[in-house]
């Protein structure tokens, strides 16, 4: 071979031996990367009774024929950010058809701490719904007792400020905008009034939304639904056949 022709055979496998280096190098350096982990399912927004199950028989007891109060609901799953819930109760034909649907229960800003609305809440005139998501005792002021007061009839100027406060956040925590209401129903009241309609379909669907609608009380169904608009995060059905 002539002396071009080995340098050239000598820089080839210069190269190759450089290229295998490289290689060896780059894969030594590549860290293997552990599998990320799956993404945690998110939690259905299920709304249920003990009453019944979903396309199950509405209870007698809760039809408006019979004892007219309404069944206890429970939830669970609440999107992330919800801040009140609305829930519609209407009854229909059984078969999705919107004609002569009656709306038998309608109530909103329903705090975002509550997860239930136990049975005989509302109904036969009669309803707590204000109440929910209060404490038992709410709206029972502590006593502040000025003891001096006892005696001759003064009373301190700090103990009076004191118990003027703790009224004032009272009646602040007890002011309509800031508690559950009701809307009007298709029979002209406020309170729950169950199907009686045999073979119709009730539909209990609860919205969680993203504030408070702070429409006033007896608002009527379709004001409720206006106000949602651009507010719902989720959404919860149940059934139960009359």
């Amino acid at each position: 071979f002539s002396m071009t022709h080995r340098r050239q055979t000598a820089l080839v496998a210069v190269l190759l031996l450089l290229g295998c280096h490289d290689t060896a190098a780059a894969k030594k350096k590549k860290k293997k990367v552990p599998p990320s982990a799956p993404p945690a399912p998110k939690a259905e927004f299920r709304l249920s009774s003990p009453s019944f199950g979903n396309g199950g028989e509405f209870p007698s007891d809760n039809r408006g024929d019979e004892d007219n109060m309404n069944p206890a609901l429970a939830w669970e799953g609440a999107p992330k950010n919800t801040q009140s819930f609305v829930l519609l109760v209407d009854s229909g034909a059984d078969d999705g058809a919107d004609a002569a649907k009656a709306t038998h229960w309608v109530v909103y800003d329903i705090p975002k701490e509550v997860s239930e609305l136990r049975d005989e809440l509302s109904g036969s005139g009669a309803s707590d719904v204000g109440r929910l998501g209060m404490k038992e005792d709410a709206g029972q002021a502590p006593v502040v007792v000025d003891p001096m007061g006892s005696i001759d009839g003064w009373v301190d100027p700090e103990i009076e400020n004191m118990q003027n406060m703790i009224h004032g956040a009272l009646d602040a925590s007890f002011e309509e905008r800031n508690r559950a209401k009701e809307g009007m129903t298709s029979f002209g009241s406020t309170y729950y009034q169950g199907p009686s309609a045999d073979g119709s379909m009730c539909t209990f669907k609860l919205y969680a939304l993203s504030t408070r609608l702070e429409l006033p009380r007896g608002a009527s169904r379709e004001a409720v639904v206006a106000a949602m608009k651009g507010k719902i995060l989720g959404r919860a059905t149940l059934k139960a056949k009359v």
